[in-house]
């Protein structure tokens, strides 16, 4: 984080406790203060110029970060693009595994305990800042990793991926019950890292991959409506469903996607992604796949980083791709994206921040976010108004923005 100052709160503390951190000149002065009306301690330490006080800022506020404090502004007094929330998941792992509650008050993140033994997932209120852990995996005879959360309509119950694993948790009463479940190399080839579970735009119809390498899609009670054997096809590597549920997309090894009415079970479509690079990153096929808004075309990564780019449903044909500003031969980095509720916006995670696009060009947004530190960006989601954006990657930073006033 560059910043000349910051000031964060614990808010886990009988009594919230606040620190302020700011550069001057070479001095890194340091504020801190427990309660309103508690007596502030200060402390400055020399680093010799600004760039190494700066440095010692964001070092120190990290650390701070991974101990519970947070950054919190009123979305009132914030400007477009700027966080109203910073904080770190608990446990100091990566915050690829988060969602943001479809009314944008709250967030949930999984993570993976050290030498993933064991699994946790935690609320964090956008308001105020507080964990909450609602939900304990207990080491076992496997590594536990935890791939994906995500709120269910209501926002009472959270559907999460551990390993082959897919179950709805209810936050009211904290039991869990499985929807899928599958054994990698054993009861299906499906990689876990790589297809997870995934809603429509309505959080009433669930892509999930079972044992016997059935790809299904699930109505809001747990029933299949479509019901898929991909035993003979080559390795499955993402799947979407589009914005209203009608349609299911499928990626194989190396090009092939294939795509699916869910309510009639027929096969509307099969085409290979229209790489155009004999050699690059693209060319080892599709990471993530989805649907644009109009469900008119499908959005995808290629390789691990490279894209997004998208391909006419109809014809399979590239409508268009983001390039790489270095190279002819490659396009840009794209580790995770999502689109704004009306469509408009296609937010991006790169290395370390989001860009945002125009959902129908991929051209660059005139305004962008600030900067999020948040690494690899593995995950970016907005809230049903459109007035919050939450991401996470690799840093393990987790950042929520403002991004309209939601009217």
């Amino acid at each position: 984080m560059d910043a000349d100052e910051i000031t964060l709160m614990h808010p886990g503390f009988p009594k919230p406790k606040n620190v302020r951190l700011w550069v001057d000149d070479g001095w890194l002065r340091r504020e801190s203060r427990t309660g309103t009306a508690g007596t502030s301690r200060n402390s400055s330490k020399d680093h010799g110029s600004p760039e190494a006080a700066r440095y010692a800022l964001a070092k120190e506020a990290r650390k701070r970060m991974h101990d519970g404090f947070v950054l919190l502004r009123d979305p009132a007094e914030v400007a477009l693009g700027e966080p109203v929330l910073v904080c770190a998941a608990p446990n100091r792992c990566s915050s690829g595994a988060l969602d943001l509650h479809p009314d944008g008050h709250s967030i949930v993140v999984g993570t993976t305990l050290t030498e993933a033994k064991g699994a946790e997932i935690h609320l964090i209120d956008v308001e105020t800042g507080i964990r909450q852990l609602v939900h304990t995996e207990t080491p076992g005879a496997q590594q536990t990793f935890l791939h994906t959360v995500r709120f269910d309509a209501d926002g009472r119950g959270v559907v999460y991926a551990l390993n082959g694993h897919t179950r709805h948790l209810d936050l009211d009463t904290g039991t869990s019950r499985t929807l899928a479940s599958y054994e990698e190399f054993k009861t299906a080839t499906f990689n876990p890292f790589r297809v997870q579970p995934s809603w429509d735009r309505a959080r009433r119809r669930l892509l999930v991959f079972d044992t016997g390498n059935r790809v299904r899609v699930l109505d809001d009670s747990g029933e299949p409506l479509l019901d898929l054997d991909v035993a003979q096809r080559p390795s499955c590597r993402a799947g979407a469903l589009s914005p209203s549920g009608r349609l299911l997309a499928l990626a194989f090894d190396v090009h092939d996607i294939e795509v699916w009415d869910v309510d009639s079970g027929r096969q509307l479509h099969r085409h290979s992604f229209p790489f155009p690079f004999a050699r690059s990153s693209t060319s080892y096929g599709v990471n993530s796949l989805g649907f644009d808004p109009t469900e008119q075309y499908l959005i995808a990564n290629g390789g691990y980083v490279a894209g997004p780019f998208s391909m006419a449903l109809d014809t399979g044909k590239l409508a268009w791709a983001v390039p790489n500003p270095h190279r002819a031969d490659r396009w840009a980095t794209c580790y995770g994206w999502g689109f704004s509720p009306d469509g408009s916006q296609l937010a991006v995670g790169d290395r370390s921040t989001v860009c945002l696009r125009d959902a129908a060009t991929g051209a660059k947004a005139p305004v962008q976010p600030s900067h999020t530190d948040t690494g690899r960006t593995y995950r970016v989601v907005f809230s049903d108004a459109g007035d919050l954006l939450a991401c996470g990657g690799d840093t393990g930073r987790v950042v929520v923005l403002r991004t309209s006033d939601g009217t």
